[in-house]
């Protein structure tokens, strides 16, 4: 065989091979796509508790941008016009000064704080899901927060992003467009697990966090906070946990922080190496909750 030949003869199996792994990619995708109502309920079930927890956590959170304004019956200050009789009378309250007003928790917000939740859904999620279930503790998380932040739309405005090797920002909410029936949450949990069935090989963790810092912030809010999920398969791609902490404070007024839900001795190296607040470990899904109560916690006295 010639070499023009045998040029031709590997170029039309470079050309096959790829019609292949397309082919498989299409037909992974269209299996884990075909997730229904009932695979949600399932995911549904197994965090209906953490669900009440979170929305509690959600609902306690106070306004972190109050506006001052002038508050009356004060004993000291400046001197209020519309009081000069009653301290002609001797009255002793008729100051007024500028302060946040005294009303209860939660009806300070005027603006939404914007929330951003990059998930992992890289080609390892798949692929070790058997051995220890990774990808469905995601998944579950996903619908915890789905539901937990449902009728809270005046408070909080959310995306839901993916990172892999095929991208940084593989959308699946869009700010605005929280998902409402139970139909339209399912089908974004079959379009996260579908994109890890058909991910690429490859890492796009920090150029994820460092998207999600800019997207967030990028309208005025309350608060801004970024969660990013990893499985902490990170090493073999030459991510460090310094690349990781730089991107998460880029940004002062943006809180964000990375929670790791596999690999547990590289995700505690990665937790234990970033700042304080800004990395954890979440190998049980009971514990999201807290987290993001911690991180809230944390976002509030910041800034």
């Amino acid at each position: 065989m010639s070499e023009e030949e045998k040029a031709a003869a590997e170029a039309a199996e470079k050309v096959r091979r790829k019609a292949r792994e397309a082919a498989d990619r299409q037909a992974t995708k269209t299996m884990l796509q075909d997730m229904g109502t009932e695979d949600y309920d399932v995911a549904l079930k197994a965090v209906e508790r953490q669900i009440k927890e979170l929305r509690v956590v959600l609902e306690q959170q106070e306004a972190k941008d109050r506006e001052r304004e002038w508050i009356g019956h004060q004993a000291t200050g400046e001197l209020d016009d519309n009081r000069l009789v009653d301290g002609v009378t001797g009255e002793k309250l008729i100051y007024r000064r500028r302060m946040e007003p005294d009303v209860p928790v939660g009806h300070q917000q005027r603006k939404p704080k914007r929330l951003s939740f990059v998930m992992d859904v890289s080609a390892s999620m798949y692929r070790f899901n058997g051995e220890d279930g990774r990808l469905d503790r995601m998944v579950q998380a996903v619908v915890m927060l789905m539901e937990s932040l449902d009728g809270f739309e005046h408070k909080y405005s959310w995306n839901i992003v993916g990172h892999s090797g095929n991208g940084p920002e593989i959308p699946f909410v869009d700010y605005g467009n929280a998902p409402k029936r139970r139909s339209q949450k399912a089908q974004i949990v079959s379009q996260i697990t579908s994109a890890a069935g058909i991910a690429a090989s490859g890492d796009t963790t920090v150029e994820a966090i460092e998207a999600a810092v800019k997207r967030v912030a990028s309208q005025e809010a309350d608060d801004y906070l970024v969660f990013v999920v990893s499985d902490a398969n990170l090493g073999g791609y030459g991510i460090t946990p310094d690349m990781i902490r730089k991107a998460l404070t880029a940004d002062p007024k943006v809180t964000a922080c990375a929670v790791f839900i596999a690999e547990r001795d590289a995700a505690e190296m990665l937790s234990s190496s970033l700042p304080n607040g800004r990395g954890y470990v979440c190998l049980d899904v009971e514990k999201l909750p807290n987290i993001l109560k911690e991180v809230f916690a944390r976002a509030a006295v910041s800034g």
